[in-house]
C-alpha cells in the first residue's frame, strides 16, 4: 500500500506540533521518567541519562521546525513548554555527567545513583543530544550544551560499543558541518580532533561492514538486534561532511538490507522483535514484542538517506560548474557507488532524485506504522495526548507508555516533517 492517502495515518497536520501531554506527564523537576504503568508515571523505577538525551533531542528538533505560518497561541505554548523541558534535560545531562566526561546512566527517585558498569551507547547517544543542541537551540541552553560537548570530547576514543561509536560519529560530523556553516564557532583544537575521531570512526564502522558483509548478510555485526537504523544513519549523516564514497556506499547498503528484513510482503513495517534477534546463520527472526523505537531509528535512517542523496546530485553539480568536467575523484565514486546501490540495493544506474523521494515514502510508512499500518491492524499512539505504547506482542499493545515509545512517536513526527533537504 503506498503510504500517500494511507488510511492508517491520522497524524497532526504538515506544520503543526502534536501533543507534548504525555512528555510533560512522565517529566517532573529532575527529568523524564523511565517507565510508566499505563499511562502514569511509574516513581519507583527512576530515570536513564538514555532516555532524557533522547528527551533532549526531541524538544531540540520540534523546535528547530519552527512555528510554522499559521502558529495560533495553543502551538506558541506549545513551543514555550518545549523550551522549558529543554531546560529541565539540560540539567539532567549536566548533573549526569562526571568531571572525567563520563555519563552515569540510572538513577533511583530519590535521585542517587544506582551503580553500574559505564554504557558505552548511552555515551555515545549523549554527546550527540548536546552537541545537536548546542548546534540547534539558542543561548543559554546552548551555552550549557558546548560545556557538556567539550568535557565529553576526551571519552570519544575510549567508547567501543558499536552504536555509541555510530553517535559519537555522527555527533562529531554534524559540529563540523555546523561548524564550516558558521553555525557555531570551534576553536582549531577542538575542530583537529573532531576531524580526528571521524576519520577514525568512519573507518572502524566501514571495517566492521565489510568483515562480516557476504551475499545474503549485508550488516555490521552478526545480528540484527536493537536501534538498528543507528548504524546506516549515522554512515549517511557522516558523508555529508566527508564525501568518503565507502560511507555512502556502506550507509545505503546497509540501509537497503534492513529495509529488506523489516518490510513485510504486504508492505508494512515489521521490527525484528525483542524476543529473538535476527541472525546471519538464520532467516527467522522474533515477530513480536515490536519496538516503536525500531521504527524511529528507521525513519531517521531513511531521511538521512534522502538527505545524501540530494546531498549528492547538489554537490555533483556545483563540481561540474567549478571544473567543467564531468566528475573526479571521490565525488565519481559516490555516484557510482549510488547507481549500483539503486532504491533496494539491486536497481543499476536509478536517478538519485527518485532515490530521495522513494525513501522518504518509506519514511511515512514508519508514521504510518504508529497508527494501524502494521501486524496487527492496531493504532499504539494516541495523538491526543502524544502517549505511545510500549510495544506491539501477538496479543496487542502493550499498554505500557513509557519515555522511550513516548519519544518514539514525537521523533517519527517531527522526522517525517523535515523539510525536503537537510
Amino acid at each position: 500500500m503506498s503510504s500517500n492517502g494511507s488510511p492508517f495515518r491520522h497524524s497532526p497536520s504538515p506544520s503543526a506540533l502534536p501533543s507534548i501531554s504525555h512528555l510533560r506527564r512522565l517529566t517532573d523537576d529532575t527529568g523524564i521518567l523511565e517507565h510508566a504503568l499505563g499511562r502514569i508515571p511509574r516513581r519507583r523505577e527512576g530515570y536513564t541519562t538514555d532516555d532524557n538525551a533522547r528527551a533532549l533531542w526531541t524538544a531540540t528538533e520540534w523546535l528547530s521546525i519552527g512555528p510554522g505560518p499559521e502558529c495560533d497561541s495553543g502551538q506558541s505554548e506549545t513551543r514555550e513548554e518545549l523550551h522549558r523541558l529543554a531546560d529541565i534535560y539540560l540539567a539532567f545531562m549536566l548533573w549526569a555527567q562526571d568531571e572525567n566526561g563520563w555519563f552515569k546512566n540510572n538513577f533511583a527517585y530519590d535521585r542517587s545513583w544506582e551503580r553500574e558498569q559505564v554504557s558505552h551507547d548511552c555515551q555515545g547517544r549523549s554527546f550527540w543530544a548536546c552537541a545537536d543542541a548546542w548546534i540547534r537551540l539558542h543561548s543559554p541552553q546552548r551555552d550549557t550544551a558546548r560545556a557538556i560537548v567539550e568535557r565529553t570530547l576526551p571519552t570519544l576514543g575510549k567508547i567501543d560499543s558499536l552504536r555509541g561509536q555510530a553517535f559519537a560519529m555522527a555527533a562529531c560530523a554534524h559540529l563540523l558541518d555546523a561548524s564550516v556553516n558558521g553555525i557555531i564557532a570551534l576553536p582549531e583544537d577542538v575542530a583537529k580532533e573532531l576531524r580526528h575521531h571521524v576519520s577514525r570512526l568512519e573507518q572502524v564502522l566501514n571495517r566492521a561492514f565489510r568483515d562480516f558483509y557476504d551475499d545474503d548478510w549485508r550488516w555490521f555485526e552478526p545480528a540484527l538486534t536493537y536501534s538498528n537504523g543507528v548504524l546506516p544513519w549515522a554512515m549517511l549523516r557522516t558523508y555529508r561532511y566527508t564525501r568518503n564514497a565507502e560511507t555512502l556506499k556502506t550507509g545505503l547498503e546497509s540501509l537497503s538490507f534492513l529495509l529488506r528484513v523489516m518490510r513485510t510482503e504486504e508492505g508494512w513495517f515489521r521490527p525484528v522483535g525483542n524476543e529473538g534477534w535476527r541472525t546471519s546463520d538464520s532467516d527467522t527472526a522474533s515477530r513480536w514484542d515490536q519496538q516503536p523505537l525500531e521504527l524511529f531509528k528507521l525513519a531517521l535512517a531513511l531521511e538521512e538517506a534522502a538527505a545524501a542523496l540530494s546531498f549528492n546530485e547538489r554537490d555533483h553539480s556545483a563540481r561540474l560548474v567549478g571544473s567543467g568536467s564531468y566528475a573526479s575523484g571521490n565525488d565519481h565514486m559516490s555516484r557510482v557507488a549510488v547507481g549500483r546501490i539503486g532504491l533496494e540495493g539491486n536497481a543499476e544506474g536509478s536517478d538519485v532524485r527518485s532515490n530521495s523521494a522513494y525513501y522518504r515514502a518509506l519514511r511515512n510508512l514508519c508514521k504510518d506504522w504508529f497508527y494501524g499500518y502494521n501486524d496487527l491492524r492496531v493504532k499504539v499512539v494516541d495523538p491526543k495526548d502524544g502517549s505511545c505504547c510500549d510495544g506491539l506482542t501477538k496479543f496487542g499493545p502493550n499498554i505500557n507508555c513509557g519515555a522511550e515509545a513516548a519519544i518514539s512517536y514525537l521523533m517519527t513526527e517531527a522526522i517525517c516533517q523535515r523539510s525536503s533537504s537537510s
